[in-house]
């Protein structure tokens, strides 16, 4: 992918020639009739011909085109293919005449001697197809850009995704042994060892990666509740366990809150002692000297792997442009998105089919990138008028059905501490807990998982294990680490060990 990109920005910063009026579209005739020409002369060539040019259009010459769809029509019904079959079929389809009639089929056996440079020819063939395209996305592209009531950035993505489709169209890969892949099955196995049960991006919760194996590439996971549930500690918590404690890049598109509060947000998470409230009124017992000591504490979110867009408003086509340009430039893992309903989506009709076209692109977009992309989304105000502990259900999920049909992953956010609700069906205590209910999902088993929970600080643990995380700060020449302290041994700032 990165290098598709580099060479599209290389290629647009050379001088572009003048086009002139009436240019013939890249392509070259007498290599289209060898590539047919050796399809009628062995068996071999035309499988090697059928798995390389999906359809007619690889050919520019209609004769050619009406060739090859006759070739194809005649492979589909299990027919012998040569001079006198492919007659008959042209003549069936009522073309014969405008291809030359019999005089011009039996000619391309004269085009190629044998088809020993088939696979070539086929490539050669592929690429006059690959630049007359190129030419067709960029003169359309040209004509809505001098339309000033068009959107520059919604073109730059679609310029953008044809682009990448030409690129895909030209990859072709090859077959593999069994003898070439053995060894990275058991390189995978290795991995698999070491980390039993996670294939994905770990959750930081061992409880919740036993149920999803992590997050999966590909997959939309939609994490849904009412507000105070804690849907965007939550959301940190996921770009936080990935950018710092796996070492891999997310990206958070947050069009709900500003870069620094969700800065500020994180950095609550990282020291003990200080809840985001505190660190938003600047309740700092000791004062500056003790910024300076909270400033190492949290060194570790000074990091590029975090990527934080606080864009308000995007489109989705917005976010799959900024989103692609993020995997290039810094190999994103982890895409998150806070949140749905603020978004905007392709489709300008109502509401419901605008969230609709907003979670086929988050769909279409984890797919093209091949990462997991978590969004949040609101339910609906149902949830409060229902009796009983007021746990959320995939009818509360907010404005389109399309938001259960199109995710891989559903999980509703309960808090049961925040109902007044003291104790869970299997008698945890709802103190300090939450539970994450996988009402959903497509590639495995349905679950429920009770984890820990401070809603002061943002931050979630497993349970048995408390609220004990380790940090690790500079402190002149050497680091030190911090853990294996309840966070209660620290509310006193005078006991902070810095």
């Amino acid at each position: 992918m990165k290098n598709a990109f580099s060479t599209v920005l290389a290629a647009a910063t050379r001088p572009i020639p003048a086009l002139a009026v009436g240019h013939v579209p890249p392509h070259n005739a007498a290599l289209e009739a060898a590539v047919l020409g050796a399809l009628l002369l062995e068996a071999d060539a035309l499988r090697t011909v059928l798995g390389i040019l999906p359809s007619e259009k690889a050919f520019y010459v209609p004769a050619h085109r009406f060739i090859f769809r006759a070739v194809r029509t005649l492979f589909a019904a299990g027919q012998a293919i040569d001079q006198l079959t492919l007659t008959v079929q042209l003549r069936a389809d009522g073309v014969l005449e405008r291809v030359g009639g019999p005089h011009f089929v039996a000619g391309l056996t004269m085009k190629i001697n044998s088809a020993a440079h088939i696979e070539s020819h086929c490539r050669l063939v592929q690429e006059y197809q690959a630049r007359r395209q190129l030419i067709t996305t960029s003169t359309r592209l040209m004509q809505h850009a001098y339309d000033e009531g068009e959107d520059a950035l919604g073109l730059l993505t679609a310029a953008q995704l044809e682009l990448n489709g030409l690129h895909k169209g030209l990859e072709s890969k090859a077959v593999q042994t069994a003898a070439s892949t053995y060894d990275g099955v058991f390189a995978d196995l290795v991995k698999a060892v070491e980390s039993p049960d996670l294939t994905g991006v770990s959750t930081g919760l061992r409880a919740l990666n036993d149920v999803s194996a992590g997050w999966q590439d590909s997959d939309l996971i939609v994490l849904a509740a009412r507000p105070g549930m804690g849907k965007t500690a939550a959301l940190l918590h996921f770009a936080r366990t990935c950018a710092l404690d796996l070492g891999r890049a997310a990206a958070i598109f947050s069009m709900e809150m500003p870069t620094k509060q969700l800065m500020q947000r994180m950095v609550a998470s990282e020291v003990p002692g200080y809840s985001n409230a505190d660190l938003r009124r600047g309740n700092i017992a000791g004062g500056v000297p003790q910024v300076h000591q909270l400033y190492e504490a949290a060194k570790r979110l000074r990091t590029d792997k975090l990527l934080i867009d606080d864009t308000p408003g995007l489109s989705i086509f917005q976010l799959r442009a900024k989103a692609a340009r993020l995997k290039a430039e810094h190999g994103v893992a982890l895409i998150l998105v806070d949140y749905i309903q603020l978004m905007k989506g392709e489709t300008k009709g109502n509401r419901e089919q605008e969230i609709g076209s907003i979670t086929r692109g988050l769909k279409e977009l984890a797919k093209e990138l091949d990462v997991p992309v978590i969004a949040l989304s609101q339910l609906s105000r149902s949830v409060e008028t229902r009796g009983g502990d007021k746990r959320p259900q995939l009818s509360d999920l907010r404005e389109s059905g399309s938001l259960e049909q199109d995710a891989d992953m559903v999980v509703m956010l309960w808090r049961g501490e925040y109902y007044g609700i003291e104790e869970y069906s299997d008698g945890t205590p709802t103190q300090d807990t939450i539970l994450f209910d996988i009402c959903k999902h497509r590639n495995g088993a349905l679950g429920e998982v009770i984890a820990g929970c401070s809603m002061k600080r943002g931050t979630f643990f497993d349970l048995g294990e408390g609220n004990t995380e380790a940090y690790e700060i500079e402190v002149g020449p050497r680091m030190v680490r911090l853990g294996a302290l309840p966070t209660s041994q620290f509310e006193d700032p005078a006991n902070l060990p810095f």
